[in-house]
């Protein structure tokens, strides 16, 4: 997150992009690992998906957390980043479009890193209390 953060402030666009992403792909693998469920291997949307819809992240607490409203928004925004990524090639360094998704990210990535540390603790609970 000092990275991302440092990143932001440099307005290093691109990088804070790519962090980003690979916060998500941190993230939503410490969820899957924290459930117990396959995490290996999977894309960010995949991940995401997993997550949308297992019965384990549709109890209260979990739902309180990761709403579908969050996740949503982490799969338009991933849209969007991919989007920009295959066009890069195409775009001008000058793009407005790429400091709107980092900004967007970042304040996403925050807010997603926050609630993933609360329902890990609360997953880490029910297996511990089940095991």
């Amino acid at each position: 997150m000092s990275k991302l953060k440092k990143s932001m402030s440099n307005e290093f666009y691109y990088e804070t992009i790519f962090i980003e992403y690979a916060i998500l792909e941190d993230r939503t693998a410490s969820l899957l690992k924290h459930a117990n469920r396959k995490y290996n291997d999977l894309t960010l949307n995949e991940k995401l998906y997993r997550i949308k819809s297992l019965s384990i992240f549709k109890d209260e607490y979990c739902k309180k957390h990761l709403t579908l409203d969050l996740i949503d928004r982490l799969y338009k925004w991933k849209n969007k980043r991919n989007k920009l990524i295959h066009d890069l090639i195409k775009s001008s360094y000058v793009n407005f479009d790429i400091k709107e998704v980092a900004e967007e990210g970042y304040e996403l990535v925050k807010k997603f890193n926050g609630k993933t540390i609360l329902v890990n603790k609360h997953l880490d609970t029910i297996y511990k209390d089940n095991a």
